[in-house]
């Protein structure tokens, strides 16, 4: 039998501005010492945002990945994304709205079409790495954003001149650097950003305008060049495609979706490729076992397209790295009208958040937690509600198996060109950058050697 909706989870009772403060400057620390002191699910309150309500049990994070979209929307949750998004980013839409849009941009994120990004993939990591010097020491953060970055945008617009990739690699760089501030959260509900938005003396729309400006135009050039015929990326994908009523997509819908990929699809591909060296590189068993692996798959070579299924123990340091490594704490579902999750009603207008960060650590699912243990990924499959670094539901993250794919062929080649090493007594600290979690060292590493 559920719970009455009138008795909410128990919660810390400080203001809702100070739980703010505390979970924008040390997000993870506050999640688990509010599951220490109340257990789970508990109730937080920050300001501006509403009551939120983290869960953790396999059943109440199964009931909302299974719920309506009508009545959980997880687009109003993320509403405060639209500043850089916009408002038809398939991030802060919800329902029919959301679905139609996720229609329109997952082909090129999965199968044949996502493979055939493959050799470019390869290309730019091969291009990176050959920068590098034996002896040399790198935040590995900025060259894995630089990587994911112009995949991401040969991918999305079909960018391959390196006059292009120049200027939009600038102009996008320079958004997200401020963005990625770790008191975002907060300053997005002080500000009038409706108001904002419309002006040009505030550094962050000033550079958004200019980016805005030349996708625009970008979009314009490709209608007249025909591109869309060809069918060489989502922008290709985009200008042909159409609503219910045979009506084209707008621009500014175009231009939405062209920016939600490249952001979402950069910036968390890169903070997950540095977590993933971060953890691995430390390990001597764990890099042996990578390398002896593709040793074995590849007889020394470059890792081919056909290859990368055959790198089971890689893709399960991955998972591992996701799993121990937070990168987005947890996901939102807003209650429209009122809910049952884990045998507990809800009422409308409360924000349900499985929440990855304390699932995976828990102990009866993960035994030793905090241990680095790829195998567990080679000897169980874990369920949608048991590891869930990407979401779940109908609201899973679409550029998912991208990441993952791109992810594996970013690291096979990386380990089959280049030894790395980690500094004795680094130490990487999750950091607030936006609205994800890096290291706060960039994952300083030290080129010990080329292997070819």
């Amino acid at each position: 039998m559920a719970q009455s909706a009138g008795l909410m989870p128990p919660g810390p009772r400080a203001p809702a501005s100070w739980q703010l403060l505390r979970y924008s400057l040390s997000p993870l620390p506050f999640l688990e010492d509010c599951a220490r002191r109340y257990g789970t699910p508990f109730t937080t309150r920050w300001a501006g945002y509403g009551t939120f309500v983290m869960l953790t049990s396999s059943e109440a994070v199964k009931d909302v990945f299974r719920g309506d979209s009508q009545a959980l929307h997880s687009g109003e949750g993320n509403e405060f994304l639209s500043a850089s998004v916009g408002r038809n980013s398939v991030l802060v839409l919800d329902g029919d709205h959301h679905a139609r849009q996720r229609r329109v941009l997952l082909p090129p994120l999965k199968g044949e079409r996502m493979r055939s990004f493959f050799d470019a993939m390869q290309t730019i990591t091969l291009e990176s790495v050959q920068t590098w010097s034996p002896g040399q020491t790198l935040a590995m953060l900025e060259p894995m954003q630089e990587i994911t970055l112009k995949v991401m945008l040969q991918v999305v617009l079909g960018i391959k001149s390196p006059a292009q990739f120049s200027e939009f690699t600038g102009k996008v760089q320079r958004v997200l650097e401020l963005g990625r501030g770790r008191h975002g959260l907060i300053l997005i509900k002080i500000l009038p950003i409706d108001l904002l938005q419309r002006t040009r003396w505030l550094p962050f729309f000033r550079r958004m305008h200019d980016l805005d400006v030349a996708i625009f135009a970008f979009i314009e050039n490709c209608r007249q060049t025909a591109l869309a015929e060809r069918g060489e990326s989502v922008l290709a994908d985009l200008l042909k495609a159409s609503h219910e009523d045979g009506r084209p997509l707008s621009d500014q819908e175009i231009r939405d979706a062209l920016v939600t990929l490249i952001f979402a699809g950069h910036d968390t591909t890169s903070v997950a490729l540095a977590w993933i060296l971060e953890q691995t590189l430390p390990r001597a068993d764990v890099v042996q076992r990578i390398t002896d692996e593709l040793h074995q798959v590849t007889a020394g070579e470059l890792p081919r397209a056909d290859q990368l299924n055959q790198l089971v123990y890689l893709d399960a340091a991955i998972r591992e790295s996701l799993r121990l490594r937070t990168i987005m704490p947890f996901v939102v579902r807003l209650t429209k009208s009122p809910f049952t999750a884990g045998g507990r009603d809800y009422p409308a207008g409360v924000v349900l958040c499985p929440c990855s960060h304390l699932v995976h650590q828990r102990e009866d699912l993960y035994p030793e937690p905090q241990a680095f243990r790829p195998d567990r990924f080679l000897e169980k499959h874990f369920a949608a509600d048991e590891w869930f670094p990407f979401g779940g539901g109908n609201r899973m993250c679409l550029g998912m198996a991208f990441a993952m794919y791109e992810m594996k062929v970013v690291l096979s080649t990386l380990f089959s060109k280049v030894l790395l090493a980690r500094p004795p007594g680094c130490r990487s600290a999750p950091i607030r950058r936006g609205i994800a979690l890096a290291p706060h060292d960039g994952a300083i590493m030290s080129v010990a050697k080329r292997l070819s």
